[in-house]
C-alpha cells in the first residue's frame, strides 16, 4: 500500500511538471449569406447587395457553366452584375430586377444553344436593346471576351471544368487580366489568339495534368506562373495567396467548390470590392482553403483555462486521450476509469491532459473536477520572468508578457510555480495578481472581430452548410486534423490607435495661386488635364459615401481656370460627369483618354485622381509616372516636382513618386503624370477633398509644379 502511495506521488508530481500544449486555433469570424431559394435568386440577391443601378447587365444560362466561368473580368471592366436565367425563358425574377437595375443594354453570353431566341424575344418587349457574345464553344467564347479587355497579360486554365477559372475570377477582375480557357491540347481559337496578342506575361491555374507545359510549348508561349495544388482548394488557396497584394478588402467571399452558379456571380461583387473569392466542401473547410482563412485573421478570443487542476476519469471502460480537442483527433491511449490527471488548459469541452508521457485532449464529460488551480494575472510592467527555480539568481527560461493569465500549481514562500506556453517555472508572487474563482469564467468571450473582416457566404445551407458556417464562426470543430493543429496564437484586441484628428474647414486657408507669378507665364504651352473616373465609373468611394469621381473633376476644372489664366491652352478629358467613351466599358474609357492625349498631342498629360486603402487610417500624397512612357525622364522629373509642391502646399503626408504602368501613362506619348491627391478612405481626408478651399489648393500646387517644371528648363 506504501509502494503504491509512493507511486501515485511520483506520477503526481511528473504530471504536474509536463509542459502543456497550446490548443488548437479556431477560425473567428462574423459571417454572413448572400443567397435565395435557388441559384438564380442568389444571383439576384448578389446584384442587390452590389449593384443600385447598372448600365448593362450580363445574362447567363443557369446550369450550363463553360460559357459565364470566364465572364469575370469583362464584366467587372463594364461595372455589370451577372444575372442567371432558364435558357428557354426569361425568368420573370430576372426581369424584376433589371428593371431595378434600369440597365441600357443587356448582354447574352452563350449561343442559343444556351439562351435562346425567346430571351432575346423577351428583352425587346420590355424595351431593351441586347447584344450576343458566344462563340461556337466554351474555348471561342472565352477569347470574344478576352479580346473586349486590353492587357499584357493573360490567365489560363482547364476549360473542361470550372473550378480552376473561378479561382482565378476575383484576381483576373481586380487586375483587369482576361481569362482564356484551354484545355489538355490548347484549342485553334485560343492558339490563334495568343499569336495574335502575344501576351507578355501568362499566368496557368492548375497543375500539369490541368494545363500541360508542353501545349503551351508548341505555341511558343511560356508561362510565367503557375498556380496549382494536389486539388481544386489547394489550387483556389495558392490564387488567393497570389493575389494578396491585389486585394484591398478586408472580408472574404467564400463560395461552393462543387457547385459553380453562385461562384460565377459573386466572383464579379469580389472583384468589384477588391476581395478574394475562396471555394469550400459543402460540410467542412478543406484545410489548404482553412489555413488561408486562418492567416487572414488578426484577432482571436483569448486561451482561457477556465479549470485546471485535476480530474477524476468518469467513463465506464476508459477515457480516450486524443491528439486534438476533436472527435475526429487522433486516439493516443485509453486513460482507465478511476484515474486521477492533471489538467492544463480547456478548450470548449475538452481537457488537455498528460497520461503516460502522452499529452492531449479528453472530453469534459467524463471528468469529475476535484481539485481546482488558482490563476494568476502578470502585472509586471513589460514582462515577468519565468525562473527554473524559487530564486532571484536562478535561470531565466523564458518571459511572459504583462496581462498574461497563468495558473498556479504551486507556490513556495515568495514564489509561484507556474506552466507558460509548455515551460514550467517559477515567477515572483510580487508581480501576480491572485484572480477571484469568478473571473475565470466558463471561458466564453466577447470580443470585436470586425479587424477580422466577414465571410460572406455565397448560396444557402444545400450548397453550403450550416456546419461549414458555424466552423468559420469558432461554433464547430472542423473534421480535418490538419485544420485542428495549433496556428500560431493572435490576440484578443488590436490596439486602438489616436482617433482621427476631427476636420475643421475653417483651417484651410486659400493661397494666391500668382503670388510672385506673372499671369501668362505659360503662354504657348498645351496641357490636357485627365479627371479621373466619370460617369458609371465612380472610382473609389469615401466612409461619408462620397465618389472619386466628383473630387477628381472638381481640382480638374479649379486647374484648368488657372492653367487658363496662366496663359496655357487647356483642353480635358471630361468637364462633367460622363464617361470620355461614348459607350462605357473600363478599357474603352482608359483608351478614349489616351486617344484623346494622342490626337491632341499636349505638351504635358496630367491625370488627377484620389487614393484609397484598406486601413482607413492611411493618408497622404503620391504622383506616379512609368518607366514605360517614351518620355520616362520627363515624366519622373515632373511627378517629383509637382509631388513636391502639393505636399507642402496642402501639408499632406508625403507618400513620395512612385513608379506604375498605369494605362494612361504608359500609353501616352507627351510626359504624362497621375496624381493621387489625398486618400478619400480616410476620413479626415475625404472631408479636406470636399472642402472647395483645399480643392482649389491643389489646383495651384499643381500649377506651381507645371511652372518649376518648366522655369528649370525643361
Amino acid at each position: 500500500m506504501k509502494k503504491k502511495f509512493l507511486l501515485i506521488i511520483v506520477c503526481f508530481a511528473f504530471l504536474l511538471n509536463m509542459p502543456s500544449l497550446a490548443s488548437a486555433s479556431p477560425l473567428v469570424y462574423s459571417t454572413g449569406r448572400i443567397s435565395g431559394q435557388d441559384r438564380i435568386e442568389t444571383a439576384l440577391s448578389i446584384s442587390q447587395k452590389g449593384w443600385t443601378s447598372a448600365q448593362t447587365v450580363i445574362l447567363c444560362e443557369s446550369s450550363d457553366y463553360p460559357d459565364s466561368i470566364a465572364a469575370a473580368s469583362f464584366a467587372v471592366s463594364l461595372d455589370a452584375p451577372i444575372l442567371l436565367t432558364g435558357g428557354n425563358t426569361l425568368d420573370q425574377r430576372v426581369i424584376g430586377e433589371i428593371q431595378r437595375l434600369k440597365p441600357q443594354k443587356v448582354i447574352l453570353l452563350g449561343g442559343k444553344g444556351c439562351l435562346t431566341s425567346a430571351v432575346e424575344t423577351k428583352l425587346e418587349s420590355i424595351v431593351l436593346s441586347w447584344e450576343r457574345i458566344g462563340g461556337d464553344n466554351r474555348y471561342e467564347t472565352s477569347v470574344l471576351l478576352a479580346g473586349k479587355l486590353s492587357s499584357d497579360s493573360l490567365i489560363m486554365a482547364n476549360g473542361d471544368n470550372f473550378p480552376d477559372a473561378l479561382s482565378a475570377a476575383s484576381y483576373a477582375g481586380i487586375q483587369q487580366i482576361p481569362i482564356v480557357l484551354t484545355s489538355k491540347t490548347l484549342p485553334s481559337s485560343v492558339a490563334e489568339y495568343c499569336k495574335r496578342t502575344q501576351p507578355k506575361h501568362i499566368i496557368v491555374i492548375g497543375g500539369e495534368g490541368a494545363v500541360p507545359t508542353e501545349s503551351l510549348s508548341q505555341c511558343n508561349l511560356t508561362i510565367e506562373t503557375r498556380l496549382g495544388g494536389q486539388d481544386r482548394y489547394e489550387t483556389n488557396a495558392k490564387v488567393v495567396s497570389y493575389m494578396k497584394n491585389a486585394v484591398q478588402l478586408n472580408d472574404l467571399f467564400l463560395a461552393s467548390g462543387m457547385n459553380f452558379p453562385d461562384a460565377i456571380a459573386g466572383a464579379v461583387l469580389a472583384s468589384k470590392l477588391k476581395a478574394p473569392l475562396l471555394l469550400t466542401e459543402k460540410e467542412d473547410i478543406p484545410p489548404a482553403v482553412y489555413s488561408i482563412m486562418r492567416e487572414h485573421m488578426k484577432v482571436e478570443p483569448s486561451t482561457v483555462i477556465t479549470k485546471s487542476g485535476q480530474g477524476k476519469i468518469t467513463a465506464s471502460g476508459g477515457l480516450t486521450l486524443r491528439d486534438t480537442s476533436s472527435t475526429a483527433g487522433k486516439a493516443l491511449l485509453t486513460i482507465p476509469e478511476g484515474s486521477t490527471v492533471e489538467i492544463t488548459a480547456q478548450q470548449g469541452q475538452w481537457y488537455q491532459t498528460t497520461y503516460q508521457s502522452k499529452t492531449g485532449w479528453i472530453s469534459a464529460d467524463y471528468v469529475n473536477i476535484v481539485l481546482t488551480y488558482k490563476q494568476g494575472k502578470i502585472t509586471a510592467s513589460g514582462t515577468l520572468n519565468l525562473r527554473e527555480s524559487p530564486s532571484t539568481t536562478a535561470k531565466i527560461l523564458m518571459t511572459i508578457p504583462q496581462e498574461a493569465t497563468v495558473t498556479i500549481t504551486g507556490d513556495q514562500n515568495e514564489w509561484y510555480k507556474t506552466t507558460y506556453q509548455g515551460t514550467v517555472g517559477w515567477v515572483s508572487k510580487n508581480f501576480v495578481t491572485i484572480l477571484p474563482a469568478e473571473s475565470t469564467g466558463s471561458g466564453s468571450e466577447t470580443i470585436d472581430l470586425s479587424p477580422n473582416g466577414k465571410v460572406y457566404i455565397l448560396g444557402g445551407s444545400g450548397v453550403i452548410s450550416e456546419n461549414t458556417k458555424n466552423i468559420i464562426a469558432g461554433q464547430a470543430s472542423s473534421k480535418y486534423r490538419d485544420n485542428l493543429k495549433d496556428f500560431p496564437s493572435l490576440p484578443s484586441s488590436i490596439a486602438k490607435s489616436a482617433p482621427q484628428l476631427t476636420y475643421d474647414p475653417a483651417k484651410e486657408v486659400l493661397i494666391d495661386a500668382f503670388q510672385g507669378i506673372s499671369s501668362n507665364i505659360l503662354q504657348g504651352k498645351k496641357i490636357l488635364i485627365d479627371p479621373g473616373h466619370g460617369g458609371p465609373d465612380k472610382g473609389a468611394i469615401g466612409p461619408s459615401k462620397t465618389y472619386e469621381k466628383d473630387d477628381n473633376l472638381a481640382i480638374a476644372l479649379y486647374l484648368n481656370d488657372i492653367l487658363t489664366k496662366a496663359g496655357a491652352t487647356v483642353s480635358m478629358t471630361r468637364t462633367t460627369d460622363v464617361s470620355v467613351a461614348p459607350d462605357y466599358t473600363e478599357i474603352a474609357d482608359l483608351q478614349a483618354r489616351v486617344d484623346l492625349a494622342n490626337n491632341t498631342n499636349p505638351d504635358l498629360f496630367i491625370s488627377i485622381h484620389n487614393n484609397a486603402s484598406s486601413n482607413s487610417e492611411t493618408n497622404g500624397t503620391s504622383t506616379y509616372y512609368s518607366d514605360e512612357s517614351p518620355k520616362e525622364a520627363e515624366s519622373a522629373k515632373l511627378a517629383g516636382i509637382i509631388q513636391n509642391t502639393i505636399t507642402a502646399t496642402v501639408n499632406t503626408n508625403n507618400e513620395g513618386v512612385k513608379e506604375a504602368d498605369y494605362y494612361v501613362l504608359c500609353n501616352t506619348k507627351m510626359p504624362s503624370v497621375l496624381i493621387e491627391a489625398a486618400y478619400i478612405s480616410n476620413s479626415y481626408e475625404e472631408a479636406r477633398l470636399q472642402n472647395p478651399v483645399f480643392q482649389k489648393n491643389v489646383a495651384a500646387a499643381i500649377f506651381h509644379g507645371i511652372y518649376e517644371y518648366y522655369n528649370s528648363g525643361s
